[in-house]
Formats: C-alpha cells, sequence, structure tokens
C-alpha cells in the first residue's frame, strides 16, 4: 500500500503553486492550503526516513541473527536437527558453550543428578533395577524395603569436531560414575570410580556416507530420527536400566550408514559379541564358559578377560546387525536385523574325543516413533524377536542353555514389546508413562542322571518353597518379566546459565517363573524415583 499511495502523493505535493492559485481567487484559502501542503510535506519525509531505518534494520538482523550450535548440552547429545522433537532440547533457549582449538571445536555437555529412591522390596542396588532377580513372594528380602540416594548416574560428555576438506570428523566420549572399583562402597566415602558409556570417531561424507567407529549404542536401539549416533529413543525415565523391553546394548562396532535425500537410512554394523548362558545341569568336560576349567589361570583358552569382564563364553565372530529406517513425512519407521554365533567344546578325555560345538542365533525387530497433537504427544513401539538374543534387552535374559550330553550351546526363543507415550503438556512440563514385556521360551532336557537340565525344564521342585528360610535359596528359570512406569519431568530454570529439572517416577515390575513340581514362586517390587538435574550450559 505504501509503494502504491506514497509517490501519488508526492506528486500532489510537486504541483506548481500557481496552478492551484489559478482555481480560487481568495488569496487567504490558497495560504492556508499552502501551508498545509508544507505541514504535509515534511510529515512524509520523517514517514519515509522512519520507513527507511525499519527496513535497514531488519536486514541487518536477518544477516547478524546466529544460527543454533548443533550441538547441545543433554544428557546424551544430539545433533540440532534430530533435537527439535526431543523432549530435553526442544525447549532449551539456548545453545550450547562450545570453544575452539586448533581449528576444532570442543563442546562439553552433560548432567549433574542427585537421586533418591525407595524399593518395596530389597535388591541392594543401586539406579539400576535388577529385573531378573526380583525378590520371590515370601523370601527375606521381600520383607525388606530399601531406600538409598545416589549422584552416580551423572553424565559428562565431550564432543570435538572439525573437517578434512569436505568431510566432517567427530569424536565423541561420554561417561557416568555407575562404576565400582574394589574399594568402593556406601560406608564411608562413595568412591565410586568413572564408567566409559560411549567413545567413537565417525566421518560424516556430503554424499550420504557415514563411517563410525568405537564404543556406541548398538544399531538394535531405535532412533528418533534416522540412523544416527546420538539420536537414540531412550525411555526418560530415571531407572538406570531403563524400562522391560527397551532393546539396547552399549559396545565396541564399527558401523556404516547411508542417507538417502533424509527420506529414508541403511545401516550394517558389526559389534563386539558376547553371551551369557542358564542352565539346570553343566557337563563336566564343557569348556569355554567362565565356570569351566578352561577358565583357571595357566590355560591358553581364556572365556573372558580376568577381572574386567564377567562374559560367559569365548566369541567365535562378532554380531552382525543391519537397520533400515524411514520418514515418508510423518513419524519415524524401522525395521532391524541380527545375527549371532555361539562357540564351545567339550574336552577330550582318556576315551572319548573332543569336538567344538558351534550354534547360531538372530532375531528381527521393529521400532517407531509417531507425533501426535502437532507434536506435543509422542507415541513409540518396539520389539524384537528371535533366539540367542537376551543380551539386547533390559532385562538381561540368558541367550543360550546346554545341551546336557553333547554340551552345545542352543538358543533360547525370545521375544520383548515396550511401548511408551510422552505428552509435552506445557513448555516446562512432560508426562510421560511406559510399558514392556520380556518372554523367553523353554528349552528342556534330562541330564544323564534322569535330573533337570536345560532351561525352563517341568522336573524343577519348588514343593520346598513354601516358607521364608527356603525361598531365600529357592530359584528357577525366569519365564517372562514386565513393567509398568509413569512419571513426569518439571523445568524449574532455563537460561544461559544452564537448565534445573526435576523429575518423579514410580514403576511396578514382575517376575514369573517357569512351572516345574509344585507350582513355580513369583514376585514383584514397587520402586520410586525423585532425581533433580542440573543440565550443563
Amino acid at each position: 500500500m505504501r509503494r502504491i499511495f506514497l509517490p501519488a502523493i508526492f506528486a500532489l505535493l510537486a504541483l506548481p503553486r500557481g496552478a492551484l492559485s489559478q482555481s480560487s481567487n481568495q488569496d487567504s484559502t490558497i495560504a492556508e492550503l499552502q501551508r498545509q501542503l508544507e505541514e504535509m510535506r515534511s510529515q512524509m519525509a520523517k514517514m519515509q526516513n522512519r520507513i527507511t531505518e525499519l527496513e535497514e534494520a531488519k536486514g541487518s538482523a536477518a544477516v547478524t541473527k546466529p544460527s543454533p550450535d548443533s550441538i547441545l548440552p543433554q544428557s546424551q547429545i544430539r545433533s540440532a536437527q534430530a533435537v527439535r522433537s526431543q523432549r530435553d532440547e526442544a525447549k532449551s533457549p539456548e545453545d550450547a558453550t562450545s570453544f575452539q582449538y586448533k581449528g576444532i571445536t570442543l563442546t562439553p555437555g552433560g548432567f549433574l543428578e542427585s537421586t533418591i529412591l525407595v524399593r518395596t522390596r530389597n535388591e541392594n542396588a543401586d539406579m539400576a533395577n535388577s529385573y531378573t532377580t526380583i525378590p520371590l513372594n515370601g523370601s527375606s528380602n521381600a520383607n525388606l524395603s530399601e531406600f538409598r540416594g545416589t549422584v552416580r548416574n551423572s553424565e559428562l560428555s565431550l564432543m570435538i569436531q572439525g573437517s578434512l576438506g569436505s568431510t566432517n570428523l567427530k569424536g565423541y566420549v561420554e561417561t557416568d560414575f555407575l562404576g565400582a572399583a574394589p574399594t568402593a562402597n556406601y560406608l564411608e566415602s562413595s568412591s565410586w570410580t568413572p564408567r566409559l558409556r560411549q567413545m567413537w570417531v565417525q566421518f560424516d561424507r556430503p554424499s550420504g556416507w557415514t563411517i563410525t567407529l568405537g564404543q556406541m549404542w548398538s544399531l538394535l536401539t531405535t532412533n528418533r530420527q534416522g540412523i544416527a549416533n546420538l539420536t537414540e529413543l531412550r525411555p526418560g525415565g530415571e531407572d538406570g536400566n531403563y524400562v522391560v523391553g527397551f532393546t539396547w546394548t552399549r559396545e565396541k562396532a564399527v558401523r556404516v550408514t547411508r542417507n538417502f535425500h533424509d527420506k529414508a537410512w541403511a545401516a550394517l554394523a558389526v559389534e563386539d559379541p558376547e553371551s551369557t548362558y542358564s542352565a539346570a545341569f553343566v557337563p563336566s568336560n564343557v569348556m569355554g564358559l567362565n565356570t569351566s576349567a578352561n577358565a583357571a589361570s595357566g590355560v591358553n583358552l581364556l572365556p573372558f578377560l580376568a577381572n574386567y569382564s564377567n562374559g560367559q563364553a569365548t566369541t567365535l565372530a562378532p554380531d552382525l546387525l543391519a537397520k533400515i529406517a524411514f520418514e515418508p513425512g510423518w513419524g519415524h519407521f524401522e525395521i532391524k536385523a541380527l545375527g549371532r554365533f555361539f562357540r564351545d567344546r567339550i574336552a577330550s578325555i582318556a576315551t572319548t574325543k573332543g569336538h567344538t560345538n558351534v550354534t547360531e542365533g538372530y532375531g528381527v525387530g521393529f521400532g517407531t516413533l509417531m507425533p501426535f497433537v502437532n507434536k506435543k504427544l509422542e507415541v513409540s513401539l518396539e520389539g524384537l524377536l528371535g533366539q540367542g538374543i537376551g543380551r539386547y534387552g533390559s532385562s538381561g535374559l540368558p541367550d543360550v542353555t546346554l545341551d546336557p550330553v553333547t554340551g552345545a550351546l542352543r538358543p533360547l526363543r525370545q521375544a520383548w514389546i515396550m511401548g511408551g507415550v510422552i505428552y509435552h503438556r506445557t513448555s516446562r512440563l512432560d508426562l510421560y508413562a511406559y510399558g514392556g514385556d520380556e518372554y523367553i521360551g523353554r528349552y528342556a532336557f534330562v541330564s544323564p542322571t534322569g535330573t533337570a537340565a536345560g532351561y525352563g525344564s517341568s522336573l524343577v521342585d519348588y514343593t520346598s518353597c513354601t516358607n521364608e528360610v527356603a525361598l531365600n535359596a529357592c530359584n528357577g528359570a525366569n519365564r517372562n518379566i514386565y513393567e509398568g512406569t509413569v512419571g513426569y519431568w518439571y523445568r524449574l530454570y532455563g537460561g544461559e546459565h544452564g537448565r534445573i529439572e526435576q523429575g518423579n517416577q514410580i514403576l511396578y515390575m514382575h517376575r514369573n517363573l517357569w512351572s516345574g513340581i509344585g507350582g513355580a514362586p513369583r514376585g514383584g517390587d514397587i520402586v520410586a524415583y525423585s532425581t533433580l538435574r542440573f543440565y550443563l550450559p
């Protein structure tokens, strides 16, 4: 409108004064009109100058407005693009504090945390619940509660970024304090040691290829966006062991990812293997397990790194993983696949030649994140099924059992699922709820002596598990474990000095055993958390 009318007005004002005087015979009227026109010229000139000033200021702001840094100070640092839909980062008004050093960018991150937790049944645990050892009903631990305070879940991280020609380079390290030195205890000093969570390097090409090497979240862990490190879709609660049904490990790996125009992604990975077993009967001459004779010092074939690893078997080959993800314009969807190898050996004896056993495991799964109500509501769902996949579930169920005759490691059938809902109630308040279930199938044998063997045998005798004394030693094979949890996070402060959030969470978890003689005991536990977090600026 201004561009149409201003020239016309100025043209009118530019008319010769004599032309106006010819149209009127009253000198006083002409003088008044000339005075008014002069005043209009002055006002219009002021308006034009003000408009020019505003346009120049707008252009300057558009040029000088800083772009957001791609690294943000959260419990897990992610790219800014992925962070826009994440609870923590979506409401962060400030960027991370970065430092320049010899051409690279250093960005610290993480949070400091103080947590109080109460369990209705004693687990003698810290932040992480022990799902597979939930106290059985009637046992001594089922009659004892547990109160604990801890700061060990605090996380510190450092992102290192640079470039080599057109290749973007990244290095990342992340640690918490859930490690435990031999002298660490709650008695006097609580001197818990730092624990390595992640440490990797990454090469990112503009063609869409990315190579990552180091310790990181498993490729099977669902992402929020694409297939990128630091975009993992982690449950938003306070439990150090996350939620039953959550698929994850953090292991050494080599990963190759291809990005197809930010619409589809494909990735392959080889990840460091490990396995756990559970068996009611173990042949005396089985080698390759942490309880077998070749675990002793002086034997060449070691099942694990002495004093450093709780591994259960000698490893043959890496776990093989593949995943594709696609985002058709609404939501994020994934399909996953896993291949595994297990090995042990029946050692030679005086009358029988030994042999090595090799078996395989596999898994297929899915993951999805779906936004609703203008992204105020996020619904996630994921699952995995297969055999020999226990190490990838939060519950820590075993991967394999043992054939009592051949000694072969037999993969156990397993399946789990987890769903979650996050409601961004306000810019300060997030409400969440999760539920999950993990199931493991029977693989029963009869030992050469006629006793229970394998996993989940119906020959296991529970008839004596009727009083507290017997229940303290009573145990059997887990059948399934499930959990339901609700909680919230409320941001008390957010600004240039960091962010402070307070959260409460309550959960119920339940453990069922495979039935045997006399039925099977079961157990459940209620846990409540209250946490205050300070996110670094």
